[in-house]
């Protein structure tokens, strides 16, 4: 999935954010998120239009929806059509016209193709058409096995399930008449990679569920004694899901119209000498992480500026002379050494080394911070490297830990800076001082502003004092 700079924004409707997301006990480095286009419902589907995604009309793209897997091809005409499937040999697959929409979730971009494989896929596609299979998965995989793909040493057509296979493709690639073919995965749904991962698998559970309460509809119309039938097998998940509506819980997040930040100029030479790291959880950190949101800390190094040259002195955690007692709490208690070893046992026990960055890509990485939602980041610059924390993920008292600053800088003996930094609509990064742990004065704020502005020349660094000591 490497590109450079230039090709960014190649082919997309309109600028997305791009940044690595989880998926259980592993990640992806970079998913475009798209969930800034408008999702529509149709009966019971969300959709989008896919000249909301796209720019152009010659994308060939495998999506998974839920419950659908999908191929969409170009139809040759201007148009795209789609093979569609339908699980449990319940009905014919068909190659439909997609009149512009598609399900909305998961899509994996396949890139770098000759311009004869769309008209193989069509090929494949209309062989296939009428053809009844036991999920859709495996017929969309019958589809691009005949048309010339394959992926690692197993047959596509042996996989049958919508997660099996996107952790398959994700993990091993796929080729086309014997070479790579570039995958990028573009998210269209509000929900990260693991949230949505989990729904698919979800959806997967329910599938005999959902298509024997659909068989026990149409009876139901025919016959009381299939109507009561269908009453008793759907009490209990009546039940389960009006509990879960008092208690809050939603399967999908509402959908709120974000706002993302314009793209940086596409021809400027931006500097590429950023070594990120994103922090790898413990196994019981990935479990956790299903329940509390996905916390990370990033990393980024690099040795052209200096941090020493702008911020002289190492900042103490708590460095209050008469700490009052709930600091005192803080310091010796939930905050301490040992407890945010423990944490970070959990939390970040390894990284993974993502690579060299551009300004751009760093950019890119920081959601937009608006009105409509907040996306503000922990910032802490050591002598060494400078650390990034998103403060707010879902459970507000797990936030609420998670977003201290001494969490970020495990104990640094040298800690420069902390505080507060986000992109805002127009795309000017802003930084403060506020952290209660490490009290930075103003002219330190200042100092700090002038530094990540040497080290990202190319983007536009505000300083916010009206924050400070917050």
């Amino acid at each position: 999935m490497d590109k450079t700079p230039l090709q960014l924004d190649a082919g997309f409707a309109h600028h997305f954010e791009r940044r690595p997301e989880f998926l259980f006990g592993s990640h992806v480095d970079e998913v475009v998120d798209a969930s800034s286009i408008r999702e529509r419902t149709i009966q019971d589907l969300r959709v989008y239009r896919i000249s909301d995604l796209f720019a152009g009309k010659n994308e060939i793209f495998l999506g998974f929806g839920l419950p659908n897997v999908y191929l969409t091809v170009p139809d040759g005409k201007g148009g795209y059509e789609k093979f569609a499937a339908k699980s449990l040999k319940r009905a014919p697959s068909v190659v439909e016209d997609t009149r512009n929409f598609v399900q909305s979730g998961i899509m994996l971009r396949l890139l770098n193709l000759p311009e004869h494989a769309a008209e193989k896929l069509r090929a494949a596609m209309r062989l296939h058409h009428g053809k009844k299979y036991m999920t859709c998965v495996n017929a969309n995989l019958r589809v691009l096995e005949d048309a010339g793909f394959s992926s690692g040493q197993r047959k596509l057509s042996s996989i049958y399930m919508p997660y099996a296979l996107l952790s398959y493709l994700l993990s091993n690639g796929l080729e086309f008449e014997g070479k790579p073919v570039q995958l990028e995965v573009v998210r269209t749904t509000q929900a990260n990679m693991e949230s949505y991962a989990r729904q698919i698998i979800a959806a997967e559970l329910m599938t005999f569920c959902r298509h024997g309460e659909r068989m026990l509809e149409v009876k139901s119309q025919k016959s009381k004694l299939w109507s009561a039938a269908r009453a008793a097998v759907t009490a209990p998940f009546k039940l389960i899901g009006a509990v879960g509506g008092l208690v809050g819980f939603k399967s999908t997040p509402a959908v709120i119209s974000r706002e993302v930040a314009p793209a940086l100029p596409a021809s400027v030479d931006y500097q590429h000498d950023f070594r990120v790291k994103l922090s790898v959880p413990s196994s019981a950190g990935t479990i956790l992480r299903q329940f509390w949101g996905a916390h990370a800390l990033f990393t980024g190094e690099q040795t052209r500026v200096n941090p020493l040259d702008y911020l002289k002195a190492r900042l103490q955690p708590f460095p209050q002379k008469n700490p009052n007692f709930v600091t005192r709490v803080k310091k010796r208690v939930l905050f301490s050494k040992f407890v945010i070893k423990l944490i970070h046992k959990v939390l970040a026990p390894a990284y993974a080394d993502l690579g060299l960055k551009s300004e751009r890509d760093v950019y890119d990485m920081l959601r937009t911070d608006s009105a409509k939602k907040s996306n503000k980041y922990n910032l802490v610059i050591t002598v060494k490297k400078i650390i990034v924390a998103r403060t707010t993920v879902g459970v507000k008292i797990i936030d609420w830990v998670l977003s201290k600053h001494v969490l970020a800088s495990g104990y640094d003996p040298d800690v420069l800076f902390a505080g507060e930094v986000w992109k805002d609509c127009d795309g000017v990064i802003h930084i403060n001082g506020n952290s209660g742990t490490y009290q930075p004065t103003d002219e330190e704020v200042l100092a700090a502003g002038r530094y990540m502005q040497a080290a990202f020349p190319h983007l536009r660094v505000v300083v916010d004092l009206m924050a400070h000591g917050a």
